[in-house]
């Protein structure tokens, strides 16, 4: 109680009935206080009083006082006053119907927490309050124990008679007896005889018919009505004492039942428990104790059932469950698992159904009831028939359910839109088995479905693999022959190259297409031209006999009049057309070759169906389809395979006129800047196997490229991996010398800096000026943003290539770091993707008198190997500087130990191809990689980009890029 420093003041606390609030609400007061007795009210408590007797707050006293304020009439019209009407009195505010509701709410919310925290204390409290008398005589005292009520009830042949008593440690009252208050309904709180009480189980409202008179009676017609509606409840918490008609107390728990209960949280059937007494069944997730049922017969005598659970026997029951596997959650609904959020809608009825043999028995049953229908829990079983034909296979599927049987075609909408539950004819449900939606829906959305057969390509073949229904007798079982060499290959083949030529080999056997994706320098051309013998030589009867021609070219091997011909087409960029030619000279010499280039392409055009191998460049094959699309050529062969990557370029379209028994692609990078590349190589070799590139981009492209979805990238992998091998690098490093990569980080000089700075600034506000976005970014304005960030990509190498004459701060670290090298006699590579940059480091060693060769895209083929053969032969030769897209294919440099690379490209994969000219089969030295990145600039983001376009190329085929030079725009002028 808090007592003032200098006089004798305290706090205390009155309950007074307010008519218009039709509740008791609490009010303050200040008192003297003389030798420790209360005596007279001095002042109503506020803030303003309370600070003038100078009275010290308890945090208590602070939480009390601040609910007298909240409950005053101003405070109430204030926090519920009408909506544009300010109502002035309180009278007013209640007429309202649902403001008042608002309001008794709110009130008894205060009146409870005024409670719980007053009756811990000592703090003084009155009811009523005189103010003309002392307090100390109106004191309330709290009772140490509440109020247990207790119901009598006499049933006679007229009426039911009905009496209600108190009950504490050793009393009984009766509340006609006392001057008793209701000072609060719910929870219940009373006064009588200067002390206050709480009354368990009922609310205040239950004693107002005991104030006046010590019993209700009930006539026997309206008996059974009042028993319903207000003494059914109560009985259940409340001890009774009956006369004339029976209570009977059940307590025995005969068993439970388990049903599968939607949670709408959670999104997934989860189990709940009941337990079954004689009259009532209880959920484990009701707290409900105790049921009241009432049986009576028409000459209105009734009989009371009273149904208490009986908990010792209910957790014997769970316990039997627990053993079975069930978890119980927060001990109310129970699961087979406690990462529900980790397994499907239906998993739990999908256990249960598995393990009901163990749980069931006298005690224990199951309702299997969802959505108004009976779950079908019989096992089932699939019978498949399978059929192969020239193209495809015909698959026909039966599922038994019990007594039903349905064709597989039944369900494929379910698995298509992902609904588990298939209604059977006698309306119970079957749960479509949740690995079927992976097992079989591949087959489903690839298959194209007649009647009730599904239909897939042969080269579709592994969706039957993965489902289990292909059997031992088709065609890719049958016995394969494996590769052998002939002796006609001048050279001899590493073991991973003879297990490449072997996998060409089987699926040419099986009339299959082949994208063999192996690493830059591991010998895609001589597994390749090792195949093609093969093949000629062991399966001649798959070759026809030509006529040829007797003045052949000086370009032939000696041939007789009339012979077969290997009749291989084989389109390479025109860097390796020559390259082609002459490996084939040097590894094949057995087969006769044109080489279909240069303007003298119309005398030779009529050898093109008379020789073993005609090489061509994408371009020429362009310009000439026209002819080349009428010869019917026994293989295609397409090296650097990615430049049919775009399915709208006149290269794709034209290459897949090509008339052509077999086909092969060959690429180290097949997928370069996202999937699209991939289907685009796929619907080449095997056409169809992707579906069209609609389906592919929704059901493929999309969830794996933003989601990284797992699933669809295992569906992916498994219907390309027979058709697609690549081997890496590390795969076959016993082969390869080691290569080591660092980055080295240049500052710009100072002018420099500040003019990139100054451009950048530039750029970034034409794009916020014209409201620029990632979108637009790659549609109308791609070219000026492409344009701009070239110019800032040159700045940061060297001011002189956009006209600006200054020092360049990574120029100057090149040089020093080829210094170095040359005096170290080191055979070093330059690449670089502009020329301009590679001139002002040719101008450079030709003032410093150091030899060089070059390559750029500017370089007379004939020109290219006069300067591969100088790098690689003399020993003066130390640098070669190469433009990236000059240099990136078709060059062996083994000579080289470094590997320089002076500006970064977008796509990683173009330097890795520049590495791979060095780090090849042949390579003796440890190959070095040193990235010259200009520090705070645009390179630093590109390099940056590049770690993060390898993410899914690692998951599908270690090559895929998504495109992100636009969608990151802002990161990059950041």
């Amino acid at each position: 109680m808090p007592i003032s420093k200098e006089t004798n003041h305290a706090l205390v606390f009155d309950l007074s009935y307010h008519p218009i609030l039709e509740t008791y609400t609490p009010s303050a007061y200040i008192v003297e206080q003389n030798e420790g007795v209360l005596s007279y009210i001095i002042k109503i408590a506020n803030s303003k009083t309370i600070a003038e007797s100078e009275i010290e707050l308890n945090a208590i006293e602070q939480q009390l006082l601040s609910i007298c304020d909240k409950l005053t009439p101003k405070q109430i019209l204030s926090k519920y006053k009408i909506k544009n009407k300010e109502a002035k009195r309180l009278e007013l505010l209640l007429s309202d119907v649902k403001v008042k509701k608002l309001v008794s709410h709110f009130v008894a919310f205060s009146m409870e927490s005024f409670f719980k925290l007053i009756s811990s204390t000592t703090i003084p409290l009155s009811i009523d309050l005189n103010k003309k008398d002392v307090f100390n005589k109106q004191q309330l005292v709290f009772a140490s124990t509440p109020l247990e009520p207790k119901f009598y009830f006499s049933k006679t042949t007229e009426n039911l008679i009905y009496r209600l008593s108190l009950l504490d440690n050793q009393n009984e009252f009766f509340p006609f007896k006392q001057e008793l208050k209701i000072v609060m309904n719910e929870p219940s709180w009373i006064t009588f005889d200067g002390k206050i009480y709480h009354i368990q189980h009922i609310n205040g409202n239950k004693l107002k018919p005991f104030l006046q008179k010590k019993e209700v009676i009930i006539p026997n017609k309206n008996s059974i009505e009042y028993f319903n509606k207000f003494i059914k409840n109560v009985i259940k918490k409340v001890p009774i004492e009956a006369d004339g008609f029976s209570v009977i107390k059940d307590t025995f728990c005969k068993g439970c039942i388990i049903k599968p209960s939607l949670s709408i949280t959670h999104k997934i059937y989860l189990l709940e428990v009941f337990f079954v007494y004689e009259d009532y069944t209880f959920s484990i997730t009701n707290e409900k104790n105790t049921h009241i049922s009432l049986n009576y017969n028409e000459n209105n005598e009734f009989t009371v059932l009273q149904t208490v659970r009986n908990k010792k026997q209910e957790a014997t029951f769970l316990k039997e469950l627990e053993t079975n596997g069930l978890l119980f959650l927060n001990s109310q609904f129970a699961s087979f698992t406690n990462a529900i959020h980790e397994v499907s809608e239906y998993y739990n009825i999908t256990a249960l159904i598995a393990k009901q043999d163990k749980i069931t028995n006298t005690n224990v049953t199951i309702d299997w009831n969802i959505n108004g229908k009976l779950i079908n829990t019989a096992t089932y079983k699939i019978a498949s028939h399978f059929v192969e034909n020239k193209d495809w296979f015909d698959i026909e599927m039966t599922i038994e359910i019990d007594t039903h049987t349905l064709p597989f075609s039944a369900i494929i909408p379910y698995l298509k839109s992902g609904n588990r539950l298939y209604e059977l004819p006698d309306e119970s449900i079957f749960i479509i088995p949740d690995e079927w939606f992976s097992k079989y829906k591949p087959l489903t959305d690839f298959g194209k479905q007649k009647n009730h057969i599904i239909q897939i390509q042969k080269n579709q073949f592994t969706l039957l693999e993965e489902t289990g229904i292909a059997t031992e007798n088709n065609s890719f079982n049958k016995e394969i022959i494996p590769y052998e060499t002939t002796g006609n290959i001048q050279a001899s083949l590493r073991n991973y190259q003879k297990e490449g030529v072997n996998w060409l080999v089987k699926n040419y056997q099986l009339e299959l297409g082949s994208c063999l994706a192996d690493d830059m320098g591991l010998g895609k051309t001589i597994q390749t031209l090792a195949y093609l013998d093969f093949v000629f030589t062991r399966f001649e009867e798959d070759f026809s006999t030509v006529q040829e021609d007797e003045s052949s070219l000086d370009l032939f091997s000696t041939s007789q009049n009339k012979e077969k011909k290997l009749k291989a087409l084989v389109v390479a960029p025109s860097s390796l057309t020559y390259n082609w030619f002459n490996e084939t000279k040097k590894f094949a010499p057995h087969f006769t070759r044109l080489n279909y280039t240069g303007l003298d392409r119309k005398i030779k055009r009529k050898k093109l169906d008379k020789v073993d191998l005609v090489f061509t460049s994408y371009g020429l094959l362009l310009k000439d389809i026209a002819i080349l699309k009428t010869i019917p050529f026994h293989f295609l062969i397409i090296d650097e395979s990615q430049q049919i990557k775009n399915r709208n370029s006149k290269i794709y379209k034209a290459i897949n006129t090509i008339n052509a028994t077999h086909k092969i692609s060959l690429s180290g990078t097949p997928i370069e800047n996202s999937l699209s590349d991939l289907w685009s190589q796929m619907q080449f070799v095997n056409p169809n196997l992707l579906n069209s590139f609609t389906f592919f981009d929704t059901y493929f492209k999309k969830p794996i490229e933003k989601q990284k979805d797992v699933q669809k990238i295992k569906e992916l992998k498994s219907l390309i991996n027979p058709y697609l091998l690549r081997r890496t690098k590390m795969e076959v490093a016993q082969d390869l010398p080691e290569i080591s990569e660092q980055l080295f980080y240049s500052e710009m000089s100072e002018q420099q800096a500040k003019l990139y700075d100054n451009e950048k600034s530039i750029i970034r506000n034409y794009l916020i000026d014209k409201k620029i976005n990632a979108t637009e970014a790659k549609s109308n304005s791609k070219i000026s943003i492409l344009n701009a960030l070239s110019k800032l990509r040159q700045l940061a190498n060297h001011p002189i290539l956009i006209g600006e004459e200054m020092d360049s701060g990574k120029f100057s670290d090149v040089t020093a770091y080829l210094e170095t090298l040359v005096q170290a006699q080191q055979k070093t590579l330059i690449f670089s993707s502009y020329t301009s940059h590679l001139k002002i480091y040719t101008d450079w060693c030709e003032k410093q008198k150091i030899n060089y060769c070059l390559l750029t895209g500017n370089t007379p083929l004939k020109d290219r190997e006069k300067q591969v053969a100088a790098f690689q032969e003399e020993d003066s030769q130390l640098l070669f500087f190469i433009s990236l897209k000059a240099g990136g294919t078709g060059l062996n440099l083994t000579k080289a130990s470094y590997v320089l690379l002076l500006d970064p490209w977008w796509n990683p994969f173009a330097e890795l191809q520049a590495i791979g000219r060095a780090h090849r089969i042949g390579q003796k030295n440890q190959v070095n990689v040193v990235r010259f990145i200009a520090k705070d600039t645009i390179e630093e983001k590109i390099n940056q980009l590049q770690q993060n376009k390898k993410d899914i190329s690692d998951a599908i085929i270690e090559n895929t890029i998504p495109e992100e030079i636009f969608d990151n725009i802002n990161y990059i002028l950041e």
